[in-house]
């Protein structure tokens, strides 16, 4: 098991111990924070105020959202859009600082999450999109 000292955590995040621990949906009030519509992080509108858009200090929305547009691809199957999440986020993770272990837990439990979650909304964007190509 890996553990990780304050020093290390502050790297991470750059402030103290429980901003390491932030989780964090991106959304207030019911809005985004950053002024996009509700989707446009990590979940789906429905889910966006309870899916984190950062986790463990990580953020991921730009991973969510590569995610996203992999599924506005008419044709591009769900499977390799979800395994691809997976590595985009182990990417990133370990682009900001993020151990392996922590970035493994990160990447599985998003991959886990649109693998068995995601069904819904790759149809219906698929269908959306493909729609308007014909």
């Amino acid at each position: 098991m890996q553990v990780c000292s304050i020093a290390e955590t502050q790297q991470v995040w750059g402030q103290g111990f429980f901003d390491f621990l932030k989780f964090d949906s991106g959304t207030t009030n019911g809005a985004r924070d950053d002024g996009q519509a509700l989707g446009s992080g990590c979940g789906t509108a429905m889910f966006d105020r309870v899916v984190p858009d950062v986790m463990f200090g990580i953020n991921l929305q730009s991973s969510c959202a590569a995610h996203d547009n992999r599924y506005n691809m008419c044709g591009f199957e769900k499977a390799e859009a979800d395994h691809l999440l997976r590595t985009d986020i182990l990417t990133s993770c370990e682009a900001q600082g993020g151990n392996g272990l922590m970035c493994a837990v990160i990447a599985t439990s998003y991959g886990l999450g649109v693998s068995l979650g995601g069904g819904k909304a790759y149809s219906v964007s698929q269908e959306k999109v493909c729609f308007e190509m014909n």
